[in-house]
């Protein structure tokens, strides 16, 4: 699982080619078996804990001060 966790971002998204410096080959096998495992229960969809903390950060960009042009 630490193998399979350095291809993917913080938000739980699977990393690029560019990013991640694989062949098309070893992407798609890293791919499947990101998938696989996700299936299997092993990683999570999401990850959760980062999920809070964006929305966090998002609500109180959203609700901060506000200004009106007059």
């Amino acid at each position: 699982m630490s193998l399979i966790n350095r291809f993917i971002s913080e938000q739980g998204k699977i990393l690029s080619r560019r990013i991640n410096r694989l062949t098309l080959k070893q992407q798609r096998l890293i791919t499947l078996a990101i998938k696989q495992a996700r299936i299997l229960s092993f990683l999570p969809f999401r990850n959760y804990e980062n999920e809070k903390q964006f929305q966090a950060q998002s609500i109180s960009i959203i609700t901060g001060p506000r200004h009106r042009k007059k």
